[in-house]
C-alpha cells in the first residue's frame, strides 16, 4: 500500500499524532512501512518481531517528538 501526501498534509498527521491521536499514529506506520520493513532484516532475513518492535517503539514515543514547533516553521 502505498499512500502520497502533501508535506502539510504529513506535517499535520505528525502534528495530530504527537498530540496523542491514535489514527494518525497508525498513519505514520503506515506511511514509513517501507523503511520499517527494510531495517527489520537480521542477518539478511527478514525478522517480524523486529518489525514489530520497531512499529511499538515508534507508536509509543510519537509523542515525544520535539521538533514539531521547527518543522511548522518551514511549512508556512
Amino acid at each position: 500500500m502505498k499512500i502520497e501526501m502533501s508535506n502539510k498534509e504529513l506535517f499535520n498527521v505528525i502534528e495530530k499524532a504527537v498530540n496523542g491521536d491514535t489514527k494518525s499514529k497508525f498513519e505514520i506506520l503506515i506511511l514509513f512501512e517501507p523503511l520499517i520493513n527494510k531495517e527489520s532484516y537480521i542477518k539478511g532475513k527478514f525478522n517480524q518481531e523486529c518489525k514489530e518492535y520497531i512499529e511499538d517503539r515508534v507508536f509509543d514515543n510519537i509523542e515525544k517528538f520535539k521538533a514539531i514547533k521547527e518543522i511548522k516553521k518551514f511549512l508556512k
